[in-house]
Parts: C-alpha cells; sequence; structure tokens
C-alpha cells in the first residue's frame, strides 16, 4: 500500500514540475514585453536560469543525502513556485536575471529529488516504472502551456497569472509529498560529495544525446517547420504538440517494455526511431510530414532520459540521489547548451543540416547502450 500512495504522490510532483517550469517557458513574452527587454537582454535573463539550474544540479545530490529526498522535493518545490511570483514582479534585469536563477534552481532541486524518489518507489515496486513518472512531467507542461496560453490570450498578466499559479502547485506538491516513502534513502550516511563513478559516464553521455534531441525540437521545430517546409505559424507549433504527445504515450507504456526486452534493447531502438525521426524532419518536403516526424523523434527520445537516470539509480543504489544528479548534470548541459551550438551550426551549414547533427548525436547513445546493462532486475 505505501509504495502505491508513493507512487502516486510522486507522479503528482513531476506534474507539478512540468507544470510550473511550462508556466514560465510559455509566457516568455509576456516578461520580455513587461520589462521591455531587447533579445540580447531576454538572452542575458536566460543564462540566469541556466546558470541557476547547473549550480543547483551540482549540489542537488548532496543536499538529498543530508536531508533526504523528501525533504529535498519540499525545498525544491518551495523555491521553484517562489521563483514564479519573483520572476513576475522583478522591475529591473539585475532582479529578473536573478529571479531566472531562482527558478532554475528550484526546477534541478525538485527535478533530481523526485528522481530520486522515484529511484525508490521503483525499486519497492520491483519493476521498472521509472517512465511513467516522466509521462507525468509531459503532462503537467503540456497542461501548464495550455492554460498559458489561455490566460495570455486572455490578457491576464504575468503579476496576476505567477503567484495564482504557484500557490496552486506549491500547495498540490507539498500534499503530494506526504505519500513519499518514509525513511531514510541510500547512502544517507555516506558522504555528502563524491566525483562520479566511472560507471556513471557513459549514462552521462546517454542523457546528455537524450536532452540535446528533446532542447533542439523544443527551441528549433517551429523554426524549422517554417523556413523548411513552409508551415504557417500556427501549423508549425504542432511539430512540439506532435512531439510531446508521442513522448507521453510512450513513457506511459515503456516500463512494460523495458520490463521484458530489457534496458539496453529498449534504448537501442529508441536511438535507432529517434534517428529516423530527424531524418523525416530535415526532409520533409511538406508540413504535414514534418509534424509527423517531430511525433516520430518524440516515440525515441520518450525512453532514453528515464531508462538512464533509473540504471543509474540501480548502478550505485548505495547513494542513488547522487547517481541521478551527476547523470543528470550531463543531461541538462545538453538541454541548454546543445540548441545554442545548434543555432551557431545553423549560420554556417544552414539550420536542416544543424538539426540533422543534433539527430545524429543519438547514434551515440546507439553506442552505448550496452552501459546500460546491470546485474539487477532490469534486464539487458
Amino acid at each position: 500500500m505505501a509504495p502505491r500512495r508513493a507512487r502516486i504522490g510522486v507522479s503528482v510532483v513531476f506534474l507539478v514540475c512540468g507544470a510550473a517550469f511550462a508556466t514560465w517557458a510559455a509566457r516568455v513574452p509576456a516578461a520580455q514585453e513587461r520589462l521591455g527587454l531587447n533579445e540580447g537582454e531576454l538572452a542575458l535573463g536566460l543564462f540566469g536560469l541556466a546558470a541557476g539550474s547547473v549550480v543547483a544540479l551540482v549540489g542537488a545530490g548532496a543536499l538529498v543525502t543530508l536531508i533526504g529526498s523528501r525533504r529535498t522535493s519540499i525545498v525544491g518545490a518551495t523555491v521553484l513556485c517562489a521563483g514564479l511570483p519573483a520572476v513576475a514582479a522583478a522591475p529591473d534585469l539585475v532582479l529578473f536575471v536573478a529571479a531566472l536563477a531562482v527558478l532554475g534552481a528550484g526546477n534541478s532541486l525538485l527535478d533530481v529529488a523526485m528522481n530520486a524518489h522515484a529511484a525508490r518507489v521503483e525499486d519497492a515496486y520491483g519493476r521498472p516504472i521509472f517512465a511513467g513518472f516522466h509521462a507525468f512531467w509531459n503532462v503537467g507542461g503540456l497542461a501548464g502551456s495550455g492554460l498559458a496560453a489561455g490566460l495570455a490570450a486572455a490578457e491576464v498578466p504575468i503579476g496576476v497569472h505567477f503567484p495564482i499559479a504557484a500557490a496552486v502547485l506549491l500547495g498540490v506538491a507539498l500534499g503530494a509529498t506526504t505519500a513519499f516513502l518514509p525513511g531514510t534513502d541510500p547512502g544517507a550516511d555516506g558522504p555528502a560529495f563524491s566525483l562520479p563513478s566511472r560507471a556513471l559516464v557513459p549514462l552521462g553521455a546517454i542523457a546528455f544525446c537524450g536532452f540535446l534531441a528533446e532542447g533542439t525540437v523544443n527551441d528549433w521545430s517551429a523554426v524549422l517547420l517554417t523556413t523548411g517546409s513552409g508551415a504557417a505559424e500556427s501549423v508549425a507549433s504542432l511539430g512540439y504538440f506532435a512531439f510531446s504527445i508521442a513522448m507521453i504515450g510512450v513513457r506511459l507504456g515503456a516500463d512494460r517494455f523495458v520490463a521484458r526486452a530489457g534496458a539496453v534493447a529498449v534504448t537501442r531502438l529508441a536511438a535507432a526511431v529517434t534517428v529516423v525521426g530527424f531524418a523525416v524532419v530535415v526532409l520533409a518536403p511538406v508540413p504535414a510530414v514534418g509534424i509527423a516526424g517531430f511525433a516520430v523523434v518524440g516515440l525515441g527520445v520518450a525512453a532514453i532520459v528515464p531508462v538512464a537516470w533509473s540504471v543509474a539509480a540501480q548502478k550505485e543504489p548505495h547513494a542513488p540521489g547522487r547517481a541521478i544528479a551527476a547523470v543528470a548534470t550531463c543531461g541538462y548541459l545538453g538541454f541548454l547548451v546543445g540548441p545554442v551550438l545548434v543555432g551557431a551550426l545553423a549560420s554556417a551549414i544552414g539550420l536542416a543540416g544543424a538539426v540533422a547533427v543534433a539527430g545524429a548525436a543519438a547514434l551515440v547513445v546507439l553506442l552505448l547502450a550496452p552501459s546500460l546493462r546491470v546485474a539487477a532486475r532490469l534486464p539487458g
């Protein structure tokens, strides 16, 4: 009974995390307009978001070790939700950057903590359930962005939207953490910080490539559909929507495939599907084909990161929080840095070529998939 309640609680926290971050992401234009920021100043704010995320990732594993994944989830949810009204209330660029750093830090703390507790729940179940948690993050993201789009259309200012959303999401998250598993996390009596083991290096590379693909779709799908296949702006937005729906569908069922075929086989298939999807996207002659291609990319990318994080926790069962933090840091670097590199590369070889390079990075996942084999309950 306790594992089932914990599974529901962790799933809700994943949903809150996705919804909170999507609330900000969907209303970036409103935040930019409120402060009258040019593109360079907005980029500085986004750098603050990335910096806060990376700094918090470095310390997240240590915090999980010191106070446990449940308490760290509470801290992360509180900081994340505090960041939303802070962003909305920032009176100038300096405080805007600082508020985004808080938002990024809270997102990273919550991300690592909830994944660490998810690893505990999965261990209690004795079978793969990790991808299902990540499906709820995507569901929260779609819900948060959809609500934000509606409020933007109704011209509700972020000064009203963000504080209310933050209060509701924080209340839901705090309530959900009461269902978490009792007791201490594995590794609580060990060192708060240690360098990643050799076994985690290839998993970090897999996470990097998975997040690189996801970040590329997030930032460049609409632009590629517009410039590559002549899609109208309203149609181009369907590329990311198709990608997200496909990810949710796969993540809701991926755990069954991992249980039957093993982490290695599933990841190999996921990497191959990702490469095929990007090939379709790059070569798409019309918008409908490009949108279908992004859905195929979603089918592939969906399983890569959850499997890598789950296996990371199994590789170091004595300290799953630190293991997940190490792999997550590599992954988020791919998510944050990758799309920027795609943009830089696009100026040299064109956007289609740059996106193709990002898609080809999934071949690295294909080569490193054997590193996911563990002598544990997830067959390889």
